[in-house]
């Protein structure tokens, strides 16, 4: 018996410190499965306060407040995005080596955070119409070109108030590079063209579009938007391709989930992009566009015809549709007005730079 205990002892030893060396490989991956686990929760937060600082410092290297305090001076009182009726004027800017710069597309965004209505209004880029910085009519792409430096976006906003008699509480300012890259940042943009047309890009490169669903890049996507000549419907048609492009950009940027998209569009944004939009009021909408991104925008258009002045190609608006748009905005802002717009005149048309496309 004793033989057999003696015999049986050191075998239960030898038997427990195999198990235990058994043991010690297991434990050693689990501890470095929780090391592990911290280190990339930890790198989670600190990527999510980088992300939290890149937001801010991009909003505070877009935001530009205007000279009149960003209250339009045809309201009683200031608003804010968010929690008031508002517009938005969308400005894409062309501007070349020497050249003044001229609005390509400009766009009037109204929200309504309380009845839920948003409509995009186009003003045609030829229009001709009052342009208070020069105290007579022009082409309201030209309002920009004539603004002084640093307030070219005032004097583009005083054209547009004046043309549609509605306020204009905020703007945002994009140029050409800026909707390529931010196309690119948020991988590309899928459209659904009307009908094969082929344009030259800024490079003078043939690219060509077919009808149907297409997937751009940011160069496709802004030669897209750009072309005028070849759509039977003229600048109308280009305005539907923009407001297509707009939508797509923000269907996208609004659900990304890379971080390195995310990245890319803020840097983007930072460097092309002016607003007078500060971030607390940008987090506002947020709840707001989440209840609405699914509804089509209401079109406003503006209707017209061609005109040539003094050998200068002019869209001379209806007035009638004209009204009829500045009505329509008034009923979404529920806005009754603060006196009038200034006065229009029939001064004489001038030209200032070359067009393009």
């Amino acid at each position: 018996m004793s033989y057999y205990n003696e015999e049986r002892q050191p075998t239960r030893l030898v038997r427990r410190k195999v198990r235990k060396r058994k043991r010690r490989p297991f434990r050693r991956l689990l501890r470095l499965m929780l090391v592990l686990l911290v280190f990339l929760m930890l790198g989670g937060v600190a990527y999510a306060g980088y992300l939290a600082y890149k937001v801010k410092t991009t909003a505070d290297d877009s935001y530009k407040g205007l000279a009149n305090g960003n209250k339009s001076d045809l309201r009683m009182d200031k608003v804010a995005m968010g929690k008031d009726p508002v517009n938005i004027l969308l400005m894409g800017v062309e501007s070349y080596k020497g050249s003044p710069g001229h609005t390509d597309a400009l766009m009037v965004l109204t929200v309504n955070p309380d009845t839920k209505k948003v409509a995009i209004t186009s003003i045609p880029r030829d229009s001709r119409t009052y342009l208070p910085v020069i105290g007579r009519k022009s082409k309201i792409t030209h309002a920009y070109a004539y603004g002084k430096k640093g307030h070219k976006e005032e004097a583009t906003i005083d054209a547009v108030e004046n043309f549609l008699d509605v306020p204009i509480d905020y703007y945002v300012r994009t140029n050409f590079q800026g909707f390529k890259e931010v196309v690119n940042s948020v991988g590309g943009i899928d459209v659904n063209v009307p009908f094969d047309f082929d344009q030259k890009n800024l490079k003078g490169k043939k690219l060509y579009f077919h009808k149907g669903k297409m997937h751009l890049n940011g160069d496709e996507a802004l030669t897209y938007v750009q072309m005028r000549k070849q759509d039977k419907r003229g600048d109308f048609g280009r305005q539907d391709r923009q407001r297509q492009a707009m939508e797509a950009v923000a269907h996208k940027a609004l659900s990304i989930k890379s971080i390195s998209r995310a990245d890319n569009l803020l840097q983007s944004v930072g460097s092309n992009v002016q607003t007078n939009i500060s971030l607390k009021e940008l987090f506002g909408m947020r709840n707001f566009y989440s209840s609405i991104q699914n509804k089509k925008l209401e079109q406003i258009k503006i209707g017209g015809q061609d005109e040539y002045i003094n050998g200068q190609y002019f869209f001379e608006p209806d007035p009638a549709t004209v009204q009829k748009a500045s009505e329509r905005i008034k009923e979404i802002l529920d806005y009754k007005g603060k006196g009038a717009a200034s006065s229009n005149s029939n001064g004489d048309s001038s030209e200032l730079g070359q067009d393009s496309n």
